[in-house]
């Protein structure tokens, strides 16, 4: 996508190329640094499938940060989703699984301010709240029904053309985010590889409207997995919304019989529920393919890439759409960090390293939750895997090993999937406690837009972690528990939670991941730190 320089017509901080979740949020997060944000998309419409609908604890997590979760919410399916497994709608079903990633019940915001189960808002029904947020924000330009045509990165700006209905409009910006999709012209441009499986098997969306799913199950929020090699073959009757609308998804195997033109969705919807006279409004059928792939690189200069440009993982489990916002929440403040002067472009190769391990950690779950309910001809019937639905370790365990944290202690180790036990070691995410006895306040509500310093009151490493970020310039602030601390009560669950020894000091990033520990035995710890945070090496 190169092209001689031209003049560009404006300058903006960011180009962020597609106007999907992933390129929305980096579009919010960028506006609270008050980055200049401009957003292109070729799409005038919203998709009419639903595509992505998992919304994990983690990025719930992210949009309460932007203060989004309630809307989010409000407008997803009003509960947790249950699994049955069955060879139609209408037969006893071979198997249930209530969705509960709470030890403690649904409500259980023990390891979390936002419940561990799954929200489900479909990516139609997401996407407006995420352009009304960032349209909100005043850095924030969104164009739609424009195409990027050419990108070109010189060294010291990146000039960006872009399709108009008046012509090439050439825009200088200082870095540009390609969210521009699995088929992303952007990495094809840059010449950037895969690792991975780009075709596990060509699938089908079928959009249609009927109330199967409340009548047979009860419940709104169902999914209905079904296994019947005489009809349908292998598919997920899964909900979209309140108004009914349901999508069928998978490889039916008329798919293997005739082409996908001639093929009657409406009765292969009313076989797979398993009556006739099923009530069924077919409104849109399309095929799209499964991959499992990781890009090779994230970054190419002053181009980085995020969501399905690098990514893509089978649906089940939901991890892809969720990996991508949680990789513009990582590069998001590094961005703000080097475009406001306090950190290094060096920075941001970070970004990589920290978020290509967590991309093919997920990718490899999604492909074994694949295998277990696909399956083929010699594997018998389909299973439900455990991990599928019940992932706490995947969705808020995952740690950074190495890149912008000062002393990770187990480098590539990996971490549980179904399970979760907060430690704040460095690389991880900081722990949840509750600061009112109401609970309403959680410690991850301290985080979100600088270096949060925490150790109790009269810590010596934390003053001299301050004194020193102040002296590079880096933004900051100090949170104190204990007497005459910021937050009294909660000191004892605070310091548990975070396994704290005396007056030992927690520094954690803007995006909530733990930079380091420190205390008075650490001779250059903090310099250490501190650099590893601006992306330098030396002061």
């Amino acid at each position: 996508m190169n092209e001689p320089n031209k003049p560009a017509k404006r300058s903006v901080d960011v180009v962020i190329i597609g106007a999907g979740p992933v390129g929305l949020s980096a579009a919010i997060l960028l506006g609270r640094f008050g980055v200049d944000t401009l957003v292109v998309e070729r799409r005038t419409e919203r998709s009419r499938h639903p595509r992505s609908r998992a919304v994990s604890c983690r990025t719930m997590e992210v949009f309460r940060e932007l203060g989004l979760a309630n809307d989010v919410r409000a407008a997803a399916l009003p509960s947790g989703p249950r699994r049955l497994l069955g060879s139609d709608a209408v037969s006893l079903w071979r198997s249930v699984v209530t969705s509960n990633g709470n030890a403690n019940g649904p409500s259980d915001t023990s390891l979390g301010p936002e419940t561990l189960d799954v929200v489900l808002c479909s990516q139609d029904v997401l996407e407006p709240i995420l352009v009304d947020a960032a349209q909100a924000e005043d850095t924030v330009t969104i164009e739609f029904g424009r195409t990027v045509s050419t990108v070109n990165d010189t060294g010291t700006e990146v000039l960006v053309s872009i399709d108009t209905e008046d012509g090439l409009e050439h825009v200088a910006a200082k870095y540009v985010i390609a969210a521009d999709g699995a088929a992303s012209q952007v990495r094809t441009a840059l010449g950037i590889g895969t690792t991975g499986d780009q075709d596990l098997q060509t699938a089908v969306s079928v959009l249609f409207r009927s109330p199967v799913i409340q009548r047979r199950t009860g419940d709104p929020s169902s999914f209905i997995y079904l296994d019947n090699p005489d009809t349908i073959g292998a598919v997920v009757i899964a909900p979209v919304d309140a108004t009914d609308r349901v999508a069928m998804l998978g490889r039916p195997l008329v798919m293997d019989r005739m082409p996908f033109e001639d093929i009657d969705w409406t009765t292969q919807i009313r076989d797979a529920i398993g009556d006739p006279d099923e009530s069924v409004e077919l409104m849109d059928a399309r095929t799209w393919t499964v991959g499992a792939w990781v890009a090779d690189r994230y970054q190419s200069g002053r181009i980085l890439l995020a969501g399905d440009a690098v990514h893509v993982m089978p649906p089940y489990g939901g991890f892809n759409q969720n990996t991508g916002i949680q990789d513009v929440h990582n590069i998001a403040w590094k961005l703000a960090a080097v475009l406001k002067g306090w950190a290094d472009p060096a920075l941001l190769a970070t970004y990589e390293a920290e978020r290509r391990p967590v991309a093919l950690f997920n990718m490899a779950e999604a492909v074994r939750n694949f295998r277990s309910i696909v399956g083929n001809a010699d594997e018998g019937p389909r299973s439900f895997r455990p991990e599928n639905f019940e992932h706490p370790g995947l969705d808020i365990g995952f740690r950074y090993d190495r890149g912008a944290v000062a002393g990770a202690t187990s480098p590539n180790a990996g971490w549980p999937v179904g399970t979760f036990t907060p430690t704040a070691a460095v690389g991880e995410r900081a722990p949840h406690v509750w600061l009112n006895a109401e609970g309403t306040v959680s410690t991850l509500d301290l985080f979100g837009h600088e270096l949060t310093i925490l150790a109790r009151s009269g810590s010596e490493p934390a003053r001299e972690a301050a004194q020193r970020a102040e002296s590079l310039g880096i933004p900051g602030r100090s949170v104190t528990f204990g007497p005459s601390g910021d937050f009294i009560a909660a000191e004892a669950e605070w310091a548990a939670a975070y396994r704290v020894n005396g007056d030992e000091a927690i520094l954690v990033r803007p995006d909530g991941h733990v930079l380091a520990r420190l205390d008075s035995n650490d001779s250059g710890a903090v310099d250490h730190a501190l650099l590893a945070y601006v992306g330098r090496t030396t002061p």
